[in-house]
Order: structure tokens, then sequence, then C-alpha cells
């Protein structure tokens, strides 16, 4: 019934929200507004794993670059696809350090580096900031019983249009930086972001 719920609040923002906004594609708009009985929501995670080895500044780790990669990230060219808009609220932020070219091969369970962990996390799409906040409030690790728990839930809800770019960041402080990699000490990121997306039934 949780589920039946969140489904419910994501549906009526989309529809009652977001499709007066026009801030969806064009193609998703027009289903919405003309066919709306064609679309539903499914519970969903966006994911990127990556190595941030070195990374300093503004580091995007999500953009037009980003290949889709089965067990490394979900997210193809920095974009979601026609009609797959994302709504969503949770977020997780894990770390791990290695061997070189391991980022399919680590558990992404250590603690935060103190330079990754006091970064900030920006979610930007067509120039609107869709989340700026401590890369720390969502670094729950082993926080509970369940992989759920290492999730922070946020105040509202939030959206990543379909066919629109959008890039993730790490704005690290100024002056630091994550250590460059080298023998066993490459450093490794992994973000979920759990929500729901739009699908043609």
């Amino acid at each position: 019934m949780k589920n039946l719920a969140g489904h419910l609040v994501v549906w009526a923002f989309l529809t009652t929200i977001l499709v007066p906004m026009n801030v969806l594609s064009a193609s998703l708009s027009k289903e919405l507004k003309e066919n709306p009985e064609s679309v539903t929501v499914q519970p969903y995670e966006l994911y990127a794993r990556g190595d941030i080895s070195a990374a300093s500044g503004i580091y995007e780790f999500i953009n037009n670059t980003t290949d889709k990669a089965q067990g490394i990230s979900n997210i193809d060219k920095g974009r979601l696809a026609s009609n797959e808009a994302f709504i969503f609220n949770g977020l997780s932020i894990r770390y791990s350090k290695d061997a070189v070219n391991k980022v399919g091969d680590v558990a992404y369970n250590s603690a935060l580096p103190n330079a990754l962990r006091n970064a900030e996390l920006e979610i930007r799409q067509n120039g609107r900031v869709v989340l700026n906040m401590p890369v720390a409030s969502f670094h729950n690790k082993d926080s509970g019983s369940t992989e759920h728990d290492n999730f922070t839930f946020v105040g509202s809800l939030l959206y990543i249009t379909d066919d629109t770019d959008f890039t993730v960041s790490f704005k690290f402080p100024r002056g630091v930086a994550m250590p460059a990699g080298e023998t066993t000490n490459y450093s490794y990121a992994e973000l979920r972001m759990a929500g729901h997306r739009t699908i043609k039934k």
C-alpha cells in the first residue's frame, strides 16, 4: 500500500503540475493531455558509477559523454529517452577505493574521503538547478537493515524531463581534489536516484 500511495502522489505531480508547466517533451505532453490512459509510472532508479580519481573544481559525473553500460550506468549520453521522464526524491552516494578499472567490481561501501564528503552535488537541466545540496547529506552508509535505508529522501519531489540533456556534478571545495589514482588508490563513486519514471503502456 505504501508503494501505491507513492504511485498516486507521483501521478498527481505529473498530471497536475508538470503537464500544465509544459516542461515535458512535446510527445509526452501530448500523450498525457490527449491519451493519459496510455501512460503510467513505475518505480525506477537512475544510477551511475565512475572513476573520480583526481577530480576537482566542478566535476561533471554525468554528462553527454556518459555511456549506458550494464551494471555501470543506465543513463545514456546525459539524457532520458523520449516519453521517460523521471520524478524522484531519494538519493544515495557511495564510495570505494581499489585498483584501476574496477568501476564495476567494487562494493561501494567505504566512508567518503573528506574531499568528496565536503563537495556539493548539483543536478542541472536546461539551465534549471534540479538539486544542489551537500554530498554528505546523501551518504548513509550501513545506516539500517536494508539497502533502502542507505537513501536520503528529500522533502519534495524533483524531476528530470525526458529528451533533454542534464548533468550531475560534484562541486569540490576550492583547492581540494580527490587523490590521483595509483596502484590500489583509484577512487570510485556511485550515485543512485530513486523514484518513478513515465512509460507507455
